[in-house]
């Protein structure tokens, strides 16, 4: 078998666990988040959403370790294996002191927290303290749960790994729906999600000893590399805590000078449109380790070969339901929201959907900078992106509103894309064009053409439905044809026959 259709099936299949680990427990809050909201209230149901939102903003201090153990574990398992305990012992060493450290911090804060900051009505706020209380004793074992994850992908063993995280994920939504079912208090519930969290560890650790039997948990005998994970961790950490003012700041800026309303017709399709970078996310993350292995290796040709194969791919994914949403904006908003937000959203819609699919891509040049050991250009990136898009997002905002909140976006994330390509570029050795997948023109044009289909289907959609459906068929499937023919290579072709062919022989 060739080596590099390997490298290329296992990523794929890889990326598969990932949005299975991802979208599965987003599955299961779809219909459980109901029950919850129903049983407790408006009231105390937002307190559980505040309980999520806090935990995951203290999850910034794992100090960026996440991202670094799964680098730092895929490196010394190909340059020297007999590092493998040392340095997996530091990594969830220093998460456990962090988790420790900031828990308590956040136990301490959480009165003068619900009266100061979140102003908390007098019949609930013991409650709310409490509650938060338990957030705070949590912490050391969310950022367990990142670390081991991160041995876990450093490894390259993600059918592990999702499964845990979808286990651990589906407990954090299914137990405050049972809890508020039988009445549970919300400390009661954080407690069994704490609970929870505890028994996943356990499972990881016993997941790690079978995936990794070398490796020996100790008390790291020199804490001299840790400079080396932190200084990984803490660029990592800066893009971290930039990227959520870049992805929300439209929301303030359109709260301020448009109104509560605009936001509202901002932020649906926003989140519904940004669910597709799933897709996108999961192939990153299964590549950071495969390229990195890759690095250490010394096989940059195989690499850019990689990098190159999953961007052609990545666009052919993306483009069809992107494309569709484009064309039918105005309809898909009135059956999902109402004719208002058709009214009010559906160009901002169509201009995120070009937002999205940049984003997408730039997943890719992001995740191969980290591989090769510059976490510190997408955090320069993103120091750089933040003075150019908040004076930008106010100028347009107050133009253009909701169109303008979506246009100052788009036009930060494909600043974005072009900075991380010319610097992956630059990392690998090869063109940019080799890093965006190579055949842009065939891609460019074969795009193009599918969204001119679907937006004559979109016309003839009220005058004659049955021909814009057929139309919308034709499109899609001539798309995905001339894509397998004209936009994939060779290679791309036999590694995605290879992974179908395991998966049709795995079946019973």
């Amino acid at each position: 078998m060739d080596e590099s259709g390997s490298a290329r099936s296992r990523v794929a299949h890889n990326t598969l666990l990932n949005f299975l680990g991802l979208a599965v427990p987003l599955a299961l809050a779809f219909f459980v988040m109901p029950v919850a909201a129903r049983h407790l209230g408006p009231a105390r149901f937002g307190l559980i959403g505040l309980a999520w939102a806090v935990t995951e903003y203290l999850v910034l201090f794992d100090l960026g370790l996440g991202r670094a153990t799964v680098r730092f574990i895929a490196d010394t398992l190909h340059r020297n294996p007999d590092d493998l305990t040392e340095i997996a012992s530091l990594a969830i060493s220093i998460q456990l002191v962090a988790g420790i450290i900031g828990g308590a911090v956040f136990t301490l804060l959480a009165p003068t927290l619900v009266r100061a900051a979140f102003h908390m009505p007098a019949p609930i706020s013991a409650e709310a303290v409490a509650m938060f209380r338990v957030v705070g004793f949590s912490l050391p074992f969310v950022l367990l749960l990142t670390g081991l994850r991160g041995i876990l992908e450093g490894a390259q063993r993600f059918d592990l790994s999702n499964a845990l995280r979808m286990t651990s994920s589906s407990a954090s939504v299914a137990i405050p729906a049972i809890g508020a079912v039988v009445g549970a208090s919300l400390p009661s519930i954080m407690w069994w999600v704490l609970i929870s969290r505890a028994t996943v560890c356990l499972a990881y650790l016993v997941a790690i000893r079978h995936a990794l039997p070398t490796l020996r948990w100790r008390v790291p005998s020199s804490w001299s590399r840790s400079r080396e994970l932190l200084s990984f961790g803490g660029w990592v950490l800066v893009s971290n805590v930039v990227s959520p003012v870049l992805a929300y700041f439209d929301r303030f800026a359109l709260g301020a000078i448009a109104g509560v309303a605009a936001v509202g017709f901002y932020t649906a399709p926003y989140e519904g449109v940004t669910r597709l970078t799933l897709v996108a996310i999961s192939l990153a993350a299964s590549l950071l380790p495969a390229l990195t292995a890759l690095e250490t290796r010394g096989e940059r040709a195989r690499s850019a070969e990689l990098i190159s194969s999953s961007a052609r791919t990545l666009m052919v994914v993306m483009a069809p339901p992107l494309a569709l949403i484009f064309a039918f904006a105005p309809t898909l908003l009135h059956i999902w929201l109402g004719p208002e937000y058709a009214a009010q959203a559906s160009v901002a819609l169509r201009i995120l959907t070009i937002a999205v699919f940049a984003n997408a891509v730039a997943q890719l040049p992001f995740v191969t900078l980290y591989a090769f050991n510059r976490p510190d250009l997408p955090a320069k990136f993103h120091l750089t992106e933040l003075v150019i898009h908040l004076p930008l997002t106010i100028v347009l905002v107050r133009e253009f509103g909701i169109a303008g909140a979506a246009s100052a976006w788009t036009i930060r994330v494909a600043l974005d894309l072009c900075l991380l390509m010319a610097g992956a570029a630059r990392c690998t050795g090869v063109s940019v064009t080799a890093v965006a997948g190579g055949r842009i023109a065939r891609s460019s044009a074969a795009i193009l053409g599918l969204v001119a289909a679907l937006l004559i289907a979109a016309s003839e959609l009220t005058v004659m439905p049955a021909l814009s459906a057929l139309i919308v068929v034709a499109s899609i499937t001539g798309f995905l044809l001339l894509s397998w023919s004209w936009i994939l290579l060779g290679t791309d072709r036999d590694a995605i026959a290879r992974l179908a062919g395991s998966y049709a022989r795995s079946r019973p």
